[in-house]
């Protein structure tokens, strides 16, 4: 990682008091952001800095964070499908998503995670939370996708959909991997080990209660699904003490400030309540509600009682700009106001993003300052009017959400620039998507 120079920046910084910085430039080192301020300023200080970039007028700002992603699900979109028009969910999942993930190699698993990792870098995103399954391939599987993850330069926070769907003894093989991954990673830069459950009711008390155990010891984060499909609290009555899945996630102890819920789609006002009390984070994938033809979380209530979210793309597609651009029509629809929904997305982007995200990560995200990780995105978008406090929303939603990404930077080391990603051979990575996409063939 050398130190170097970005400058003619238009630089956003996000964060409680976003500001914006005309002809700005940043001093970046070992990895982090060192200064930054007006190129007036900046450039005189490190004159000897040979290493430049040039932004070009463009915006540079924290990249996108995916709080919720399925790499292992890269070759599954595009297969041809034999699933009638009344199948639901249900079927989807246990006739095409389920054997799918259960035909993954190690070799599959680490090229599935290659690809989604390179078109989130196109998308812009520099951090990815992955959620992982492979039932036919438990034994070093996380390795496998942390390998893919440092060789192209990704931050990832990742863990296994731990479950005891395919049995008792496979599920404590999947939390023993994911636990040793854990511990293996805590001081990595890059990568960070969490622990993931599928979903409370596909896990026995016994296991959660595992997992709540090795959460608190490690102060691990942790990451379920709740409330995906509106029959789960149905099923968690009827097959667990008559408990809500929340309750029951409650009383063992594994909703803590470091826990996310992903999807909440059909979650009530007394969910939220309980998810404010105890510091919960929120991922919402609306793309993938819709997708599998599932209500979307209430994310209105959700902002206003202030509870901490992001958007995830759940595998489905990686562009969190999309993802947060579909929330503002959800949420435009819901309020009804002329301007309804911009600020509020604007603010979960620049606001609540880092304070999520920081829960989990060795260093500073989503956020331009001092000390902070040099994880950056030059997007091409020229604003003709100064980005201001009263009308960043405006910039973000209608321009900047809009634009491509150009340039990407992740720990300080340059992966995309001006469109191109740097040391890859996509037409070389192609032909290996294709040899493995192979091995997931149903017939």
């Amino acid at each position: 990682m050398e130190n170097f120079i970005i400058h003619n920046a238009n630089i956003l910084t996000f964060g409680a008091k976003p500001k914006n910085i005309r002809n700005g430039a940043l001093y970046i080192g070992r990895g982090t952001i060192l200064d930054f301020g007006p190129e007036k300023d900046i450039l005189p200080k490190y004159s000897n800095e040979t290493n430049r970039i040039d932004a070009k007028g463009r915006i540079v700002m924290p990249g996108y964070i995916d709080f919720h992603n399925h790499l292992y699900s890269g070759f599954f979109q595009n297969i041809p499908l034999n699933i009638k028009a009344e199948s639901n969910y249900g079927d989807f999942m246990n006739k095409y998503w389920w054997p799918l993930s259960n035909r993954m190699s190690s070799d599959g698993i680490y090229y599935s995670a290659v690809k989604g990792i390179v078109n989130s870098i196109k998308s812009g995103v520099t951090t990815i939370f992955n959620l992982h399954s492979s039932p036919g391939c438990i034994d070093d599987s996380l390795n496998d996708i942390a390998e893919a993850f440092e060789e192209l330069s990704m931050r990832g926070v990742i863990g296994y959909e731990i479950s005891n769907r395919t049995g008792a003894e496979e599920a404590e093989k999947m939390f023993k991997m994911n636990t040793e991954f854990v511990e293996e990673y805590k001081n990595n830069p890059l990568i960070t080990g969490m622990i993931g459950v599928y979903s409370a009711n596909e896990a026995s008390d016994p296991l959660l209660r595992a997992v709540a155990k090795f959460v608190d010891r490690t102060k691990a984060g942790a990451v379920i699904h709740l409330s995906e499909t509106e029959d789960e609290d149905e099923y968690s009555v009827k097959h667990y003490d008559k408990k809500y899945c929340l309750d029951r996630l409650y009383d063992i102890g594994l909703l803590t400030q470091k826990t996310i819920l992903a999807a909440t789609n059909y979650i009530d006002e007394t969910d939220m309540d309980i998810i404010k009390e105890t510091r919960c984070g929120v991922a919402l994938t609306p793309s993938s509600a819709y997708y599998k033809g599932l209500e979307f979380s209430p994310i209105e209530t959700l902002i206003e009682k202030d509870i901490p979210i992001g958007f995830g793309s759940d595998g489905i597609y990686h562009s969190i700009a999309s993802e947060a651009s579909f929330a503002h029509r959800i949420l435009r629809q819901k309020l009804k106001g002329f301007t309804s929904g911009n600020k509020e997305i604007c603010d979960v982007l620049t606001k609540s993003n880092y304070k999520l995200a920081n829960s989990f990560v060795s260093k500073s995200i989503g956020e331009i300052k001092l000390g902070s990780a040099a994880d950056l995105i030059f997007v091409d978008y020229l604003p003709e009017h100064e980005i201001t406090e009263n009308n960043l929303h405006t910039h973000l939603i209608f321009g900047i959400l809009q634009s491509r990404t150009a340039s990407s930077i992740i720990n300080g080391n340059i992966v995309m620039r001006d469109f191109e990603l740097v040391g890859i051979d996509e037409k070389e990575l192609n032909n290996k998507f294709i040899e493995y996409a192979k091995e997931l063939n149903l017939k």
